[in-house]
């Protein structure tokens, strides 16, 4: 029964327009960005803010190219480009498209004709199924569907998110049912929560699960500081990337929690990233130093600087974490059944 739905499918979901790994999709060689603007961006009606215009900040210095698409009165969506001009946004690779019609592909073309871009390097991003997904889908372009920021709407969009609902359970079944078939990897910075995310979430799915600095330890037989000791970091780089090949080539349905620098190697990267369903779980330095102040087993945190420590390496590799992940999960203050939660919900 999901085949009747699918033009409506997204082709990934986020919690927010400002959650999206866009590190990502400028490495996957996306450099066009068409956007809604109502409850996409801002409120419905709302001005440009600040977060709004951070973003498009952003976007501009890592090279895309943006197009405002939206149904709304040349008038409201002038109101949000104009905003972002007097913020000093660099407006030379910016457009918009008013009263739009969207799902019709039309404007949808235009965009990417204003843009330069195709269809290949083009994705959508909006809070509607039926115009703004379906109108992407249709027209063969990536298509990111967000949760609306305001929720109360008008009564026409009200009805529309009934019907949404039905045709996302759908989605998520049809979603949940290919994942099955894969791994989840957990990436993140020591600390973050991995190991016991990682078992819970493994039990959760009914997996198996793996940690690869176990695998290691029980291959060496060694601990992981005697490794870096007795035969140094880069024996130990080596060998976390011959257990992801390894990874690579049996692993089927298993919870696979890395090492917190496996991802920094360029070949390990590439690894995890057809390893599985990849899921960034984050944490502050303050409760990565709070969690690990009375673990002695971490090589590179064994310096009287702990707190520096932390916070230098996790300034270098966040970046990393970010743009490997489909998804990231903060940990801080929560439970470990609140961020499983969040995990099979936005999945």
């Amino acid at each position: 029964m999901s085949t009747v739905f699918e033009a409506f499918f997204p082709s990934e979901r986020a919690n927010s327009s400002y959650d999206i790994n866009y590190e990502g999709l400028y490495e996957q060689g996306y450099r066009g960005i068409i956007y809604d603007i109502d409850n996409t961006l801002v409120e419905h009606g709302a001005d440009a803010d600040g977060r709004s215009v951070e973003l498009f900040k952003k976007l501009m210095n890592m090279g895309f190219s943006v197009c405002l698409l939206s149904n709304n009165k040349r008038e409201r969506v002038k109101r949000f480009y104009d905003g972002l001009a007097g913020n000093d946004v660099n407006m030379s690779r910016i457009y918009y498209i008013y009263d739009a019609k969207k799902p019709s592909r039309r404007n949808y073309r235009l965009a990417m004709k204003l843009m330069h871009t195709k269809k290949a390097t083009t994705c959508f991003i909006g809070d509607q199924l039926f115009t703004d997904v379906y109108g992407a889908n249709r027209t063969g372009i990536k298509s990111l569907l967000v949760k609306p920021i305001n929720k109360k709407e008008e009564i026409q969009i009200v009805l529309k998110r009934k019907l949404e609902r039905q045709v996302l359970k759908f989605y998520r079944r049809e979603r949940w049912m290919r994942l099955r078939q894969s791994n989840i990897v957990l990436i993140g910075f020591m600390g973050s929560g991995k190991t016991s995310v990682g078992t819970e979430l493994a039990r959760h799915m009914g997996f198996g699960y793996i940690d690869t600095d176990e695998l290691i330890e029980e291959q060496e037989e060694m601990s992981i500081k005697e490794i870096f000791a007795e035969k140094g970091e880069q024996y130990f780089r080596n060998l976390e990337t011959k257990t992801l090949k390894v990874l690579l080539r049996t692993s089927k349905k298993n919870v696979i929690c890395t090492g917190g620098g496996t991802p920094l190697r360029e070949e390990n990267y590439k690894l995890i990233k057809n390893l599985g369903y990849v899921i960034y779980l984050k944490a502050s330095p303050e409760t990565i130093i709070e969690r690990l102040k009375d673990d002695n087993t971490r090589p590179l945190l064994q310096r009287p600087d702990r707190e520096k420590a932390v916070k230098e390496l996790l300034d270098q590799r966040k970046r990393v974490y970010q743009r490997l992940s489909y998804m990231t999960v903060d940990t801080d203050g929560k439970s470990i059944e609140k961020i499983i939660d969040e995990i099979e919900k936005d999945i």
